[in-house]
């Protein structure tokens, strides 16, 4: 949602940051991009691509969804995502934002992209950050019964983002990094509660995805698979010697194994280069060599 696509750009990546934020707050990419995709990942991998709802302004998503499908091989590509975690656009839209408005964007937006390039688009739905219990009904449950996937028609899978702990609140930024609340707690309570033996504790692990039965129902009573689109240990890039540790390794096998008897399909961990909870840092980064960590 900070990202546009430049046609004429050399660089592949041009990335903006601010202090103290460790992701972009604005992204410029050109159609390099797509050929290191094509051609650094395995032979079978394929994509689900996103695409800038933040901005609201249809042109961004459309210039994306026209250099994916010219630049990027077909068989990489599995889906786009329009938007990214948009129950939190608190910035980024005026008050009254709501399900039903995004609802009708999502649908119009992606009517208007298919019929510029006279393509039917695979999606992936949702993207939505805050945990079910506080969800209201901004929620893939509410979307299933507006009919929204039934709607755009082909949605290949609908998904939902979380992080079990957290070490931050929610960081109201232009960068759109949202965080929900965690126990409603302050900070400083939430933070205490990052620890190994907490984030290992079997028990807390099923108490904690519990509250996605619903969720993964409405996906099921579509016949959509659901997915965990983004996740991992800490939310706010981790916690050093808790999400980058062995534990968090069998942590994250407990979790997907969990994941799957709930009927998740997929889980996808989310990652970065300066990032605890990555399982691998693949440069040089503030003077620490490249290295794989015990995730």
């Amino acid at each position: 949602d900070v990202a546009r696509y430049c046609e004429n750009c050399t660089s592949i990546l041009a990335n903006v940051f601010v202090p103290g934020n460790a992701e972009a707050v604005s992204v410029t990419f050109g159609k390099g991009l797509f050929e290191v995709l094509n051609n650094n990942v395995p032979s079978k991998q394929q994509f689900i691509f996103g695409l800038n709802l933040g901005q609201d302004d249809v042109q961004f998503p459309l210039a994306e969804v026209v250099a994916a499908e010219k630049y990027l091989k077909s068989e990489r590509l599995r889906s786009f995502e329009l938007g990214n975690e948009p129950d939190f656009y608190n910035v980024q839209r005026p008050d009254g934002w709501n399900v039903q408005i995004y609802a009708r964007q999502v649908v119009d937006w992606i009517s208007q992209i298919q019929k510029a390039t006279n393509r039917s688009l695979s999606i992936q739905l949702g993207a939505l950050a805050q945990e079910p219990i506080y969800m209201g009904n901004f929620s893939l449950v509410e979307l299933s019964e507006m009919g929204v996937a039934a709607t755009i028609g082909t949605v290949t899978s609908l998904s939902d983002h979380t992080y079990p702990f957290s070490i931050c609140d929610c960081g109201c930024t232009l960068s759109n990094i949202y965080f929900q609340i965690y126990w409603h707690l302050s900070t400083a309570t939430r933070a205490a509660l990052v620890s190994l033996p907490n984030l290992m504790n079997h028990m807390n692990t099923i108490q904690y995805f519990s509250q996605w039965t619903t969720e993964i129902a409405a996906a099921k009573s579509q016949s959509i698979p659901f997915v965990m689109g983004e996740t991992g240990s800490v939310s706010c890039h981790g916690k050093e010697r808790v999400s980058n540790s062995f534990g968090a390794a069998l942590w994250s096998i407990d979790y997907m194994l969990h994941g799957a008897v709930l009927g998740m399909e997929s889980v996808y961990f989310h990652a970065g280069t300066p990032f605890y909870y990555s399982m691998w840092q693949p440069v040089v980064y503030n003077n620490t060599p490249a290295t794989v960590w015990p995730t």
